[in-house]
């Protein structure tokens, strides 16, 4: 779809191009003349680090989508540093996310996809008809800190983003370096990081949860920004605090709001089920099988066998849990017992797996 007739919004244009520009052409030459600050680069790298942990920690999984209730330390900390990523006001931020989930792949969206990959990515920026929508959070204006940072959002971007890494720069006898790599270089690689999800996630990789939108999973960007390019799972799934719901996959977002939590500092995080998680994945691979020519009656009862397996497994887990903390009183052997039902139907369900899986591969 082609953008016809829309008003460039300059401010937000000219920026997301001179600074860029400005990085390309200033980087190399400070390189050049004074060599490579390694100390202010450390700093820089932490800084980036957590720049984008304010961005999906806080404003996508906190701020946008409720996934946790946090302590007001930790708001203060993802509104202060958020803020030097350059991307709007929480609030403003939660306000078009909300929307982008609300009205995905349509023209309401205000990053759509549809509208080709550039356009997701920053293009739609450049324009005043989707940068100006109307901010509809008020559960979020209610908030004090939310509320404050959007008010004063310019000031505090301007001085969380350059005066501080200047600063920092000024400390380590090299203020120039602190604001080209602390803050011009830092702001353009989490920006372009960041808009990855809106752009690449909806173009490559897999659909493992749903293909009602076009949200995808992408293992590198999931390495670019701290889990959330796992982007299929969360579209699926939004109020999960995770991501990478595997032990094994990427996701420094899960980990810092566990952290969080184990600290004090958050609570009430919240969890899709995982036999509602493993219906979507089943439901996405059944239709691969059936394209194999399994019927749907044969689809169905390998789907259900393997749910079924999975509640009594849970269940079962559940139930082991009370009688060994609260019935103290029960033999040894009730016990032994109650872990040898375990087992089985832990075998069941891992049974049905691999058999779902065989004919997946196959």
């Amino acid at each position: 779809m082609k953008i016809l007739k829309k008003e460039i919004y300059w401010p937000t244009a000219l920026f997301l191009t001179a600074l860029p520009l400005i990085t390309v052409l200033l980087v190399p030459v400070y390189i050049y003349s004074h060599g490579l600050p390694i100390g202010i680069l450390i700093f820089s790298v932490v800084f980036a680090f957590l720049t984008n942990l304010s961005i999906t920690a806080g404003y996508h999984r906190l701020f946008s989508h409720r996934s946790y209730e946090a302590h007001s330390i930790a708001k203060a900390l993802f509104l202060l540093i958020g803020a030097s990523a350059w991307q709007g006001s929480a609030l403003k931020w939660s306000s078009d996310h909300r929307r982008h989930h609300s009205k995905v792949d349509s023209d309401e969206d205000p990053y759509s996809i549809t509208k080709g990959f550039w356009y997701a990515h920053m293009g739609w920026l450049f324009y005043k008809e989707s940068v100006n929508q109307t901010i509809s959070a008020p559960d979020l204006k209610k908030d004090p800190l939310v509320d404050y940072q959007d008010r004063y959002y310019y000031l505090i971007a301007i001085l969380m983003s350059f005066g501080f890494p200047t600063l920092v720069g000024y400390w380590m006898d090299v203020p120039l370096a602190g604001f080209l790599f602390g803050g011009c270089l830092r702001v353009v690689l989490t920006q372009q990081s960041t808009f990855l999800v809106n752009s690449l996630t909806h173009t490559l990789g897999k659909q493992t949860y749903s293909d009602k939108v076009s949200a995808r999973d992408s293992l590198l960007v999931a390495f670019l920004t701290h889990g959330e390019g796992y982007h299929n799972f969360h579209h699926t799934f939004q109020i999960d605090y995770r991501n990478g719901i595997r032990w094994y996959q990427w996701d420094p977002t899960k980990w810092t709001i566990r952290l969080l939590w184990l600290a004090g500092l958050a609570k009430k995080l919240r969890k899709i089920p995982d036999t509602e998680i493993l219906k979507a994945r089943l439901q996405m691979e059944s239709m691969k099988i059936r394209a194999k020519g399994y019927s749907d009656d044969k689809v169905e009862h390998l789907k259900e066998n393997i749910i079924s397996a999975q509640l009594k497994y849970k269940k079962l887990k559940a139930d082991y849990t009370l009688v060994k903390n609260q019935f103290q009183d029960r033999s040894q052997i009730q016990i032994d017992l109650f872990k040898i039902e375990i087992e089985k139907a832990k075998f069941e369900f891992q049974l049905g797996l691999k058999e779902w899986k065989l004919i997946l591969n196959t």
